[in-house]
């Protein structure tokens, strides 16, 4: 369940700093670094509608970038996240990119980042082939990353968490990203930057660890963060953590299908716990409210 949220960050992150993403991603997968000059500039850089067709088929992120002058329009580059080993990963990127082209007719570039280090294969997976047909995507594995672009810009630090250590100790990553962390002059932005910080850092650093190095008072304004990094929804809850379950649920809810009334949001609030845990499972795949309701009729 945790995993839910984590992509649920992953794509705002990307909502919020297109810009920053889109020139980290280039930098690592420009096959010429003449190419990635031409395109990296100011110019403002536009983050696209995710679903791609009537059959409600959404990628994590698709950002335009800015004009090329050597091409004829600005490409599209398509970014996928993924904390789990998937077998069919390549067969869904070949679905995307065919989606993704019918609609923007725009060179696309693909990239998966997996951000759980994994020792399984399917983690370096870059192309499907069957029969005649291949398909070619870029596949990064975030902890083998170099951390220091990723440390320069504040929009990023919480994917710097997970990236390659400078040492033999990883535990000094989390401190370099603290530091940084210090010098956000913004306090929501800190805030915001943090809590993204602990969360991805779940995913390497046990709680301690993260509690010793990222513990700032993030931890006490936001009582959703604190549930998932440190309790979880499947590790059972005590009496009182119901509330904060049903905060997770309701933030994700209105993410997904806009602004409730009132009467949906009490018959929410009066769902048992393990109920409020399924829901987790599945309110990423809603597309809006007429999904509600049809779950709560089912419950």
């Amino acid at each position: 369940m945790l995993w839910a949220v984590i992509d649920d960050f992953c794509k705002q992150l990307v909502a919020r700093h297109p810009a920053s993403i889109g020139r980290w991603l280039l930098g690592l997968t420009a096959a010429e670094p003449s190419s990635e000059r031409a395109i990296d500039t100011n110019q403002t850089w536009q983050l696209l509608d995710r679903e791609l067709s009537s059959d409600a088929l959404h990628a994590d992120s698709v950002i335009l970038l800015p004009a090329d002058p050597g091409r004829s329009g600005p490409p599209i580059l398509h970014l996928e996240f993924q904390t789990r080993p998937d077998a069919l990963m390549a067969e869904r990127m070949l679905e995307y990119w065919i989606r993704l082209h019918r609609r923007f007719r725009r060179p696309i570039q693909q990239v998966v980042l997996h951000l759980k280090p994994t020792a399984s294969p399917l983690a370096r997976v870059e192309h499907l082939t069957i029969g005649r047909t291949r398909h070619h995507f870029t596949s990064l594995r975030l902890w083998e990353q170099d951390p220091v672009p990723l440390l320069a810009d504040p929009a990023l630090l919480p994917l710097a968490v997970l990236a390659r250590p400078p040492s033999k100790t990883p535990e000094q990553l989390l401190s370099q990203v603290r530091q940084r962390l210090q010098t956000i002059a913004d306090p929501n932005q800190r805030r915001r930057t943090t809590s993204g910080c602990q969360l991805l850092a779940g995913l390497s650093f046990s709680q301690d660890v993260i509690q010793r190095l990222l513990a700032m008072s993030i931890l006490e304004d936001s009582s959703v963060y604190q549930y998932i990094v440190h309790k979880g929804l499947e590790q059972g809850l005590e009496q009182g953590r119901q509330q904060e379950a049903c905060t997770l649920i309701l933030r994700l809810l209105e993410r997904r299908c806009g602004p409730l009334q009132p009467a949906q949001r009490a018959t929410i609030s009066a769902l048992p716990l393990e109920r409020l845990e399924a829901l987790v499972d599945v309110v990423l795949d809603f597309q809006g409210t007429n999904d509600l309701l049809r779950w709560l009729e089912q419950s």
